[in-house]
């Protein structure tokens, strides 16, 4: 994946953020549906990295709603931060689920999964 990503500037908080924004960004023009688990998936990653820095225990059986939570309920998400990670979150559920998703929704996807680092760091 190349740097030429507008997701590029998470390549300093984790490679891991890079390498899924990038792969919903590439995935994009041919399967949109990808697009959407690759930023639920980001966004899972995200939140639980949040979770970590603050303290915040979780495991692997938190779910990502219960672990937005008690991120809200014990550092206070801004409402706009909280209800764009579970926009993710429903969209990617929805896209996993339901197999098929327009280049529309997806796009809308990639705006968000953009706005979500902007939020929290």
């Amino acid at each position: 994946m190349d740097d030429k990503s507008n997701f590029a500037f998470l390549q300093e908080h984790d490679p891991l953020f890079f390498q899924l924004a990038t792969s919903a960004e590439h995935a994009f023009a041919s399967d949109p549906n990808i697009t959407l688990i690759k930023l639920r998936q980001l966004g899972e990653a995200m939140a639980q990295d949040l979770a970590a820095r603050c303290g915040i225990e979780f495991d692997d059986k938190t779910s990502q709603a219960d672990l937005l939570f008690k991120l809200n309920r014990e550092i206070r998400l801004e409402t706009n931060v909280a209800e764009l990670f579970h926009t993710l979150r429903i969209e990617g559920n929805r896209a996993t689920h339901q197999f098929k998703t327009q280049h529309k929704e997806a796009l809308d996807g990639l705006r968000i999964g953009y706005l979500v680092p902007s939020g929290i760091w």
